[in-house]
């Protein structure tokens, strides 16, 4: 048994894999062992997993069909036997000190959990990156009990730049096991966030590195279309709502105001996400009524503080299921963000 487990979900990963795994073989922390997880590629992502577990005793590959990420980090979970998991994406890569720097905190402070900052960076080379640079992370230190709670699952109630995925991040396995109940209720958007707002709500430490030791590939899930968006997003909003009332009673309505600015957002994405669809002009603008006249989207307009973060003409297109007025904001932003995305596109099959 190895002190700590990588968990590598996979699926078409294809060349970037090779990126991913080198990083691991070279951390400077040698008590590891990694698991491939193959959820059913159909690219030679499964022959590259195994190539490199026959080179390399410490990886193993599990390949299984087509599951999801929540499935396949939840199969990681639970095939490793190592005391504290860690998770990297297939096509991202870490700093050589990574797993060096994150068990390093956890022995000095005996924290549940152990976070560093993370690069977003464009394409594999890394020299094109953007950091977090928040103040959670101007310098090392541990936040306990209460502290937890109060500043940083707020960072993901509020949507503030808390990293709220997975990566960059050290995991006691015990509470990985003890969690993710909410993810029943989660296609994908934002199965991170919502599985780390509850075991942050268990840690009784966490300790925070200003290293940015993970390196985040841009791209994802905004370059096509998730048809699972806007159920994610009603449905994380009710997991907010009930976190909200279990632990935040006395700050409810501060808290509240902060979710709603979020589903309130995230709609403008879901907008946009319609255009990445192959629906008709009808379809989409069928499915927009649909946006307007969900419960929870009403009752986020209907509050003025959240309201207020958004154009008046916003506000008032879904107050009026203004759906035209709706469909040309979301194709707007749609058109708007085609530049960047083939821009990324074309540098990211440049660089791996």
């Amino acid at each position: 048994m190895t002190k700590i487990g990588v968990i590598v979900p996979v699926y078409n990963a294809g060349r970037k894999l090779h990126r991913c795994i080198r990083s691991i073989q070279a951390q400077t922390y040698k008590d590891w062992s990694l698991l491939l997880i193959n959820d059913g590629s159909t690219d030679d992502s499964l022959r590259i997993c195994e190539a490199y577990s026959r080179e390399d005793s410490r990886i193993r590959v599990h390949s299984q069909p087509r599951s999801g990420s929540i499935a396949a980090r939840r199969k990681g979970i639970e095939l490793s036997d190592s005391p504290f998991l860690t998770f990297v994406d297939a096509d991202d890569w870490v700093d050589r000190s990574m797993l060096e720097r994150l068990s390093g905190a956890t022995a000095i402070s005996n924290a549940d959990i152990a976070v560093s900052n993370v690069y977003r960076v464009l394409g594999g080379s890394g020299w094109i990156r953007k950091s977090y640079g928040d103040h959670f992370f101007q310098e090392e230190k541990v936040i306990t009990g209460d502290e937890i709670r109060s500043e940083i699952v707020p960072a993901f109630l509020h949507g503030h730049p808390f990293p709220a995925q997975f990566h960059g991040k050290l995991y006691k396995r015990d509470l990985l096991l003890a969690s993710g109940g909410y993810l029943a209720r989660i296609q994908f958007f934002g199965d991170d966030l919502y599985c780390n707002v509850e075991m942050f709500l268990k840690a009784q430490a966490v300790h925070l590195l200003p290293e940015r030791l993970y390196y985040y590939r841009a791209g994802g899930f905004t370059s096509r279309y998730l048809p699972s968006l806007f159920t994610d997003m009603i449905n994380g909003y009710r997991i907010q709502k009930e976190v909200i009332a279990d632990y935040y009673y006395e700050e409810r309505n501060d808290h509240a105001s902060g979710t709603r600015v979020m589903l309130l957002h995230t709609l403008q994405t879901c907008l946009k996400n319609l255009f990445e669809s192959s629906y008709s002009k009808d379809e989409r603008l069928r499915i927009i009524r649909q946006y307007c006249e969900s419960p929870e989207v009403r009752e986020c307009i209907g509050d003025e503080s959240a309201a207020g973060h958004f154009a008046p003409s916003y506000i008032r297109a879904i107050q009026s299921s203004n759906c035209r007025f709706l469909y040309q904001l979301g194709k707007k932003d749609y058109l708007r963000s085609l530049p960047k995305k083939v821009l990324v596109n074309a540098f990211t099959k440049m660089t791996f």
